[in-house]
């Protein structure tokens, strides 16, 4: 039996009219219908409207530096420097001593705050390439010590030919340093320098 014959059933028996029990039969169905379509469906969840979505903050741009070479041949030590736009690097040989790196950031360049940890120098160019871990000892300044044997000796090499020194992280590069390779002057400045190692 339907809800409506079931209605009808109840009005025939009762006292009340044929209009006022359809109209409570309407009232009813109109209850039904509205219970209906106002539960909400038990998967469906609230929808946020997208927005459009933010790209990434972008990273500042390294600073890009153009350095040239100037050499120094002294009894006791052989100085190599490529400088360029207030920053220069320094390489040392000294008789006895392991060779040294020392890098002289200008005063508009930061370094990261990094505490203690080392700062990569990356040099890439077309005799080869090599990374090396400088310190931190000055606000604006890096050093490291390469060593004094021939790996140390063959990453000098790779610097004079010229090439990209990166300095910082791979996420985080402070400055590129374009090198161009040395000319004679260069050529003469390592043979004093392997001098000083043997």
């Amino acid at each position: 039996m339907t809800s409506m014959q079931w209605i009808l059933s109840r009005t025939k028996r009762g006292s009340r009219s044929p209009a006022a029990a359809l109209a409570g039969a309407g009232a009813a169905l109109l209850l039904l219908l509205m219970a209906g379509c106002s539960q909400p469906k038990p998967d469906e969840a609230p929808h946020e409207a997208a927005g459009p979505v933010a790209p990434p903050p972008s990273r500042p741009a390294p600073r890009q530096v153009r350095a040239t070479w100037s050499f120094d041949s002294r009894s006791e030590e052989c100085i190599a420097t490529a400088a360029g736009s207030g920053m220069s690097l320094r390489v040392t040989v000294r008789r006895n001593a392991p060779i040294a790196i020392s890098l002289s950031l200008p005063a508009n360049m930061a370094l990261p705050a990094t505490g203690r940890a080392p700062i990569p120098l990356r040099f890439a160019g077309p005799a080869g390439r090599w990374q090396v871990a400088a310190q931190q000892t000055a606000s604006h300044q890096l050093a490291v010590t390469m060593g004094s044997g021939d790996t140390a000796l063959s990453h000098v090499l790779v610097l004079l030919s010229g090439g990209v020194l990166d300095i910082g992280t791979t996420e985080q590069i402070i400055a590129s340093v374009t090198i161009p390779a040395s000319d004679l002057q260069g050529q003469l400045w390592f043979d004093c320098a392997r001098s000083r190692m043997i």
